[in-house]
């Protein structure tokens, strides 16, 4: 198992990774295969050593919102770290190879080697940062429509020309529909009488 090739433990000595090379258990995944459940107990951090994964939440309808994806070399489950229950889910979105790595190993394996415990906690600010852009963006979207709304309420919708040539319009169709109401009704009435007329065969006359 080449663990050199994953980012978080380039440059490490060789015996360093053979020792924890031999710690770690080779997983295979079938593709769309779940490895990861959100709400699991966390025991282990995942290398990818071939394919590519998915990591997901699942609203209560069984949708899914993908958050990222990963590919070779990269790795997750980093959370396992403050032993709470899983964050996301994580499925394969091709056959995939894992590297597992049991908690309690690595977690020694970090003491041995802050370097790459300085690795981990810059990606999970880097993460964080992220986490941080895009709550303040989704926070502007907010602020800008409820100014937009607060703007259309100021300005009165309903005097907008826009507006009042749709009322306008509206109005007269109301208007047109309604006189060939009256005019059908008044109409059909005329056509029966005529009807009645055209069977008398007696005319009064002096």
């Amino acid at each position: 198992m080449d663990l050199a090739k994953i980012k978080l433990l380039e440059g490490l000595p060789e015996p360093a990774l053979r020792a924890l090379a031999e710690k770690t258990a080779l997983r295979t995944l079938a593709p769309d295969a779940v490895v990861v459940r959100e709400g699991d107990l966390p025991d282990s951090l995942f290398v990818i050593l071939k394919g590519r994964v998915r990591v997901f939440l699942t609203d209560e309808n069984g949708n899914e919102l993908v958050l990222t994806t990963k590919g070779p070399g990269e790795y997750f489950g980093e959370m396992m770290l403050d032993d709470r229950p899983r964050s996301a889910s994580v499925a394969a979105l091709e056959r995939c190879e894992l590297g597992v790595i049991p908690r309690e190993h690595f977690t020694a394996f970090l003491l041995e080697q802050p370097e790459v415990a300085l690795r981990l906690i810059r990606d999970l600010i880097r993460v964080g940062r992220g986490m941080n852009v895009r709550s303040r963006e989704e926070l502007s979207s907010r602020e800008k429509l409820r100014r937009y709304v607060a703007e259309l309420e100021e300005r009165n919708v309903a005097n907008e020309p826009v507006v009042r040539r749709w009322e306008y319009a509206k109005r007269t169709v109301l208007g047109l529909l309604l006189l060939f109401a009256i005019l059908q009704f008044y109409f059909s009435d005329t056509l029966l009488q005529m009807m009645q007329l055209s069977g008398t065969t007696v005319f009064i006359g002096r």
